[in-house]
C-alpha cells in the first residue's frame, strides 16, 4: 500500500502537505504542485472494488473537459501508482456549504439572503457550464459544494457524473442505490431508480436553493414521523411554498423558481437547469439604442452612456433603416431588437440564432456581436462569446460601445478563470469610461482570486463612491476586510 505523508513527492511533482479531511471514500490532502508552483489537493480513493474504482476514475477523467469554470473544481490530473488511485484537483482555500450551514445552526442564526441568493445562482451557473458540456452531476448537495474564502462556489466530487448520453443508454437502477446520489438529495426518479437525465440535477440543486434561501429541507416534515427519501418518493407529497411566518425575505420571482425545481412529475419541473437560472435572475430591463446596454426600465437615462431612454412603445413601429434585408424582410436593426426580446424571456438560443441572422446581413453590425457575445455568456459558451466580442470591438470606436463590450469579454474570461486576462479587459473598459461602478466591481473579483487583495479593495470602494447600493461590492469589501486587506 502507498504510504503517503507530510513531505511525500507523487510522480516527482506533487508534495504531500497537511490532511484536509476524509470520508468513506476518499482521503483528501492539501499538496503543492512544483511544475506549476501552485497549491492543489491530492484525493485518494479507498475502500473501493476494482471496477468502482475505474469507473470513477473513468468519470473522473471525463471532467478535465470541463476546464477551468470558476464555479466548478477542477480536475488537474489521475494519477495511478499500482494499486493506488489518486485525482490531483484544484484547492480551495474554504469550506464546504455543508459546514458553512451547521455552523450557522449551532450558532442560531442563518446566512443573509443576498449571500443565500448569490450562492444559489453561482451552484446553478456552474451547472449550466456542466451539462453545456454534457455532464450531469447526479450527487449535487451541500457536502459537495465548495464556497472560498471570498465567496466563490465551486461544485466538486463529479465522480457520479454521467455524460447525457451514457444516461440516455443506462438501464434503470435499482432504488435508492447509494451509488446514484444521497437519499436526501434524490429526485424522484433517482428514488425511483428510474432513468435519468439533466432534470435529476434540476431537483436536486433545487433542494440546496431551498436550504439556502428557508433554512430547512422542503422534503422534512416537522413531525419526523415519515424520513425524507420516503417523503421524496411519494408522489402525491409536494412540497408547500413556506409562509411569510417563516421569517426568510424571500421574493415571490425565487420562491416560484424553486417550487418549479421542486416538482415531483417532471412535465411540470424545469426542463433544464438554464430555464432555472434564466428565471431566477430575469429582470425587466430596457435597452438604449445608441449603445446597446440594459437598464431598469424606471431608469430615464442610460447608466453606460448617458442616452436619453425612450418610452417603450405599445405598437412599436419597424424602425426605417438603409441596411439590407433577409429572408424575414427584417433589417439587421429589427433583428437585433427581436433577439433581445427573446432573450428578455430567457430564450438564449433563439436571441443567438437571431443575431446570427443579423450579422450574416450585416457583417459589420458590432452592436449584433456584443449581444450575441452576452447571450453566449449566459449559457456557459464563453469561448464563443470572447469571439463574438472580439469582433465587436473592432467594428466600433464609441466609447460607451467599448466600455460594455471589453466588460462583458472580462467576464467571459473570469469565468474561465483567465484573471489576467479578465483584469485586462476590465482596465480597457474602464479607459472608455472611468465611472462604470460594474466594471470596477468585476475588476475587484479578478484581482481578489489573484491574490492581489489590496488592489481589489481599491477597486471595490471606488465601485461603492459610484454606486452606494452595490450590494456585491459590500458584501466583498467585508470579506476582504475580514482577510486583512487594506
Amino acid at each position: 500500500m502507498l504510504e503517503i505523508k507530510k513531505g511525500k513527492e507523487l510522480q516527482s511533482r506533487y508534495v504531500i502537505a497537511d490532511l484536509l479531511g476524509s470520508g468513506g471514500f476518499a482521503i483528501v490532502w492539501r499538496a503543492t504542485d512544483k511544475q506549476w508552483g501552485r497549491d492543489v489537493a491530492v484525493k485518494r480513493l479507498i475502500h473501493l472494488e476494482r471496477n468502482q474504482r475505474q469507473r470513477l476514475l473513468n468519470e473522473a477523467r471525463s471532467t478535465v473537459k470541463l476546464g477551468g469554470h470558476q464555479n466548478i473544481v477542477q480536475v488537474y490530473d489521475v494519477v495511478e501508482e499500482g494499486d493506488e488511485a489518486l485525482l490531483v484537483m484544484e484547492y480551495v482555500d474554504g469550506e464546504t456549504l455543508e459546514r458553512i450551514c451547521a455552523r450557522q445552526i449551532r450558532e442560531g442564526i442563518w446566512l443573509e439572503y443576498e449571500d443565500a441568493l448569490e450562492y444559489f445562482r453561482q451552484i446553478l451557473q456552474g451547472l449550466v457550464f456542466a451539462h453545456h458540456h454534457g455532464l450531469c452531476h447526479r450527487d449535487i448537495k451541500p457536502s459537495n459544494i465548495l464556497v472560498s474564502k471570498l465567496g466563490i462556489v465551486k461544485l466538486v466530487d463529479f465522480g457520479l457524473a454521467k455524460t447525457l448520453e451514457e444516461l440516455q443508454r443506462q438501464a434503470p437502477t435499482e432504488p435508492g442505490f447509494a451509488g446514484s446520489g444521497t437519499l436526501s438529495f434524490m429526485s424522484p426518479e433517482q428514488a425511483h431508480g428510474e432513468s435519468l437525465d439533466q432534470q435529476t440535477d434540476v431537483f436536486s440543486a433545487g433542494i440546496v436553493g431551498h436550504i439556502l434561501l428557508y433554512g430547512r429541507h422542503p422534503f422534512n416534515h416537522p413531525s419526523g414521523v415519515t424520513s425524507v427519501f420516503d417523503l421524496i418518493k411519494e408522489p402525491t407529497f409536494e412540497c408547500a411554498p413556506p409562509s411569510a411566518s417563516s421569517g426568510r425575505p424571500v421574493s415571490d420571482q425565487v420562491s416560484k423558481v424553486l417550487m418549479k425545481m421542486l416538482r415531483k412529475n417532471k412535465a411540470e419541473r424545469y426542463g433544464s437547469i438554464l430555464e432555472a437560472l434564466s428565471d431566477l435572475t430575469r429582470q425587466p430591463v430596457q435597452a438604449c439604442s445608441n449603445c446597446g446596454a440594459t437598464s431598469p426600465p424606471t431608469s430615464r437615462f442610460c447608466a453606460q452612456c448617458g442616452q436619453l431612454l425612450k418610452v417603450a412603445e405599445v405598437n412599436p413601429k419597424p424602425r426605417p433603416s438603409a441596411s439590407a434585408s433577409g429572408k424575414t424582410g427584417k433589417t439587421p436593426e429589427q433583428l437585433t431588437d427581436d433577439g433581445f426580446r427573446l432573450a428578455q424571456k430567457g430564450d438564449w438560443e433563439g436571441a443567438i440564432q437571431t443575431y446570427q441572422e443579423a450579422v450574416k446581413l450585416n457583417p459589420k453590425y458590432g452592436l449584433a456581436y456584443t449581444n450575441m457575445g452576452y447571450a453566449l455568456n449566459r449559457i456557459g459558451r464563453y469561448n464563443e462569446a470572447i469571439d463574438a466580442l472580439s469582433k465587436a470591438a473592432n467594428l466600433t470606436s464609441h466609447d460607451a460601445h467599448l466600455c460594455r463590450n471589453y466588460d462583458l469579454r472580462g467576464f467571459s474570461r473570469m469565468n474561465l478563470k483567465d484573471y489576467l486576462g479578465a483584469i485586462a479587459d476590465f482596465t480597457t473598459a474602464l479607459s472608455h469610461n472611468s465611472e462604470d461602478a460594474r466594471v470596477f466591481l468585476h475588476r475587484a473579483q479578478a484581482r481578489a482570486q489573484i491574490g492581489e487583495l489590496s488592489k481589489s479593495l481599491q477597486d471595490l470602494n471606488k465601485a461603492i463612491r459610484l454606486d452606494p447600493e452595490n450590494h456585491q461590492a459590500v458584501r466583498l469589501k467585508r470579506k476582504l476586510e475580514a482577510e486583512g486587506a487594506v
